[in-house]
């Protein structure tokens, strides 16, 4: 099987996330971001993450392709994440938003590598809203609220001995969500956390942004 995929995209991180854990092998294609073709050939619009089955179809939509790959594993079909687990998600992404949309594009990361690209994810994602230079600028205030919501994360993986007791589509959660924030130095991260993601990262293997 093959997907096609964003590094620096949090839906492809927890599809990504759920693979790497049941030890399926997919390969792994990063598109360029102002490629309009390679996606648009399979399902006629522009969505990762995309997975290409073994039988070649086309599947696209995080949550429907961790439930196939659940189901090549004769997984237990994955409940909806809990109640904790969706709100603390429903909190965190405009946060994700503002820390990482400025700073993404300036990464290592393959979808960036062309001038091009960089030049349409600013297009794109910079607005009234999120400014990219006010959102540089008040760094310091969107860090403060969200260094919180990282103590809360730290708390609702329920860690015991390093190992998060969540279901594994909120462990994905998690991860695909705090993996962004690794872009801005002055995050706060607690040592228990901050040693899972780090662990996670290298057993996976599936990088932290930064």
């Amino acid at each position: 099987m093959e997907m096609y995929i964003y590094e620096h995209c949090p839906f492809c991180a927890r599809v990504r996330y759920v693979a790497a854990s049941l030890g399926i092998q997919i390969k792994e294609t990063v598109v360029d971001y102002d490629d309009n073709t390679t996606i648009n050939k399979f399902i006629g619009t522009k969505m990762v993450p995309l997975l290409i089955k073994e039988d070649g179809e086309p599947m696209a939509e995080s949550g429907d392709i961790i439930q196939y790959l659940l189901s090549l594993k004769n997984h237990p079909t994955a409940a909806p994440a809990t109640a904790n687990t969706l709100d603390w998600q429903s909190r965190a992404f405009p946060l994700l938003q503002a820390i990482g949309y400025p700073r993404w594009a300036n990464l290592s990361l393959k979808e960036f590598l062309k001038p091009e690209s960089k030049a349409l994810w600013r297009e794109k994602k910079h607005t009234q809203t999120l400014n990219f230079e006010r959102l540089l600028e008040q760094t310091g205030e969107i860090v403060s609220y969200l260094n919180p919501l990282i103590l809360e994360a730290e708390k609702y993986l329920c860690f015991k001995d390093g190992v998060s007791q969540l279901p594994l589509i909120d462990q994905a959660i998690y991860f695909s969500i705090l993996r962004g924030f690794y872009s801005e130095d002055s995050v706060q991260w607690p040592i228990q956390l901050d040693t899972w993601m780090q662990n996670q990262s290298t057993h996976l293997p599936l990088s932290l942004l930064k």
